[in-house]
């Protein structure tokens, strides 16, 4: 028996699992019906519109289950997600759910989703495996304290049954689906959503597909596209061990530039961490979190000047700097110019 299994963000590091922001962005879409509304709710959990506009950024997971069950509390609608999920098209996975989508057949397009699933989020188990005539593809987060997860569970199985219809046909139409959690009431909802019906109280969240018709050729694989995406994926993924750490603190550094002091207490509070056991972690890579914001400032700036649509003041503001004489100082003792040498003449 074949498993494939996305590898395990807590074995890399003590740093809580993170998720693509694209992720969140079909719930945005329907959430900026009311845009007032959407803004207060992304308050609520310290997430501001800069924050949430580049998909390659990245959230603590936890984080954004949260943000899942929120949105359907104030939508009041206990379904939101399982909707939601049934657009989800391959473009709002980036390059993941092309390659999914660019697949010669459903097992292909699967076991290659369940492998690449760690560079959009971990903290995650994916699997997918042949069973009596079968394939299933099973889900569900390792956290068992991460809960209520309602919405991610609902919103992870229609989006991958949206994508399998979508690119897979008849091979794509599962003839079982389970979830984890408990049937909610009015459950026929979800029957008529999916079109079929769900078994609740199961110990993962599945999808079960027919064997042979998942084994189909549907298309001719472009096998030069698929590597540049594999290739553009490999640079996206987290280094081993602390390596990892400070990818994601210069993650949570660019989320929170501009929006919020960025300090020790922050950072460590965002990763699980205590400030010591933090400050100590980036000292044994070389670095700390005060060189990694400064790193950060600068590298924003830079492309920002570099762009030459936002002022001095505009782009201090954006990154945290008390005012543009600040930013000036800091990019003149870092380059030995100051920031007209950086913009386009």
């Amino acid at each position: 028996m074949i498993r494939y299994f996305a590898p395990q963000g807590a074995v890399r590091d003590a740093a809580p699992p993170m998720i693509r922001v694209s992720s969140l962005g079909p719930v945005l879409h329907v959430l900026d019906q009311n845009p007032r509304r959407a803004d207060r709710l992304l308050a609520r959990h310290a997430l501001t519109r800069t924050m949430v506009s580049d998909p390659y950024a990245e959230i603590p997971l936890p984080r954004y289950v949260g943000f899942l069950e929120a949105a359907a509390e104030t939508c009041g609608d206990p379904f939101l997600c399982a909707r939601v999920g049934t657009g989800f098209r391959a473009a709002d996975l980036g390059p993941v759910g092309l390659i999914f989508g660019g697949s010669s057949t459903l097992r292909r397009g699967l076991e290659r989703l369940a492998a690449m699933l760690n560079v959009w989020q971990d903290g995650t188990l994916m699997r997918v495996e042949p069973q009596d005539g079968q394939l299933v593809w099973s889900y569900r987060l390792e956290d068992p304290a991460l809960w209520p997860r309602r919405q991610d569970n609902e919103y992870t199985v229609a989006a991958t049954l949206a994508l399998a219809r979508d690119a897979f046909g008849a091979a794509g139409r599962p003839a079982e689906l389970h979830l984890e959690h408990s049937p909610p009431p009015d459950a026929s909802v979800l029957d008529r959503l999916w079109g079929l019906r769900p078994r609740f109280g199961q110990t993962a969240n599945r999808l079960v597909f027919d064997l042979a018709l998942s084994e189909n050729v549907v298309r001719t694989e472009d096998a030069d596209l698929l590597t540049i995406l594999s290739r553009h994926l490999a640079d996206m993924s987290h280094g081993p061990g602390d390596a990892g750490l400070v990818a994601r603190v210069r993650s949570l550094v660019r989320m929170h530039l501009g929006q919020r002091p960025v300090n020790l207490p922050l950072i460590a509070g965002e990763l699980g961490r205590a400030p010591r056991s933090l400050q100590r972690h980036l000292a044994v890579e070389g670095t700390s979190l005060r060189a990694l914001v400064l790193e950060t400032r600068l590298e924003l700036a830079h492309a920002q000047l570099r762009q030459g649509l936002a002022s001095n003041a505009e782009i201090a503001r954006r990154l945290g700097y008390a005012d543009s004489t600040a930013l000036w100082r800091a990019i003149k003792t870092a380059t030995g110019l100051p920031p007209s040498g950086h913009r386009p003449r």
